[in-house]
């Protein structure tokens, strides 16, 4: 599988997790606590799939004009710290999902708060990350879903027709 149809199906999946969790009674608590908890490696591979970019563009954030990857890199940094305020809080609020498995769960009280209002932070930081990666998003879907010929790919199939005589 490509590189890029494999990160396209990735965060789709991340997205609709992402719009499952928004709301924990949509699915209910237990869903929210282990899709909480599914979603932590998906977002780790994720971010080792997209480490020869962050590596690539760490090097060039001092470029004159490169105001459009200093935010994108701000943005990313905002986005990672939110998701591990967000899970930890989460985390230690489980009611469900921890307890199953013998965990003993934390302070409700102290985390719930936190784990809400970071949870803002972080729905709001992925959708500016989805609006200011939204060309790569088209290109991914036309390439990979809609799978539209390109000229190039038309010449190709136009060579191998039969040459009517």
């Amino acid at each position: 599988m490509k590189r890029t149809r494999f990160l396209l199906i990735l965060d789709t999946i991340l997205f609709l997790s992402i719009v499952l969790l928004i709301e924990p009674r949509f699915a209910g608590l237990a869903v929210h606590e282990w899709l909480g908890l599914a979603i932590i490696p998906l977002i780790v591979i994720h971010l080792l799939y997209a480490w020869p970019w962050i590596a690539t563009m760490a090097k060039r954030l001092r470029v004159k004009g490169a105001w459009r990857l200093r935010i994108n890199m701000l943005l990313n940094s905002a986005l990672f710290i939110s998701f591990v305020v967000t899970v930890f809080s989460g985390v230690m609020t489980s009611f469900i999902a921890l307890p199953s498995l013998g965990i003993a769960v934390g302070d409700y009280a102290r985390w719930q708060p936190l784990h809400n209002q970071w949870s803002v932070y972080l729905q709001v930081l992925a959708g500016l990350h989805i609006a200011l990666n939204w060309g790569w998003i088209v290109g991914a879907v036309r390439r990979h879903v809609l799978a539209r010929p390109t000229p190039r790919d038309e010449a190709a199939l136009g060579a191998l027709e039969p040459v009517e005589s």
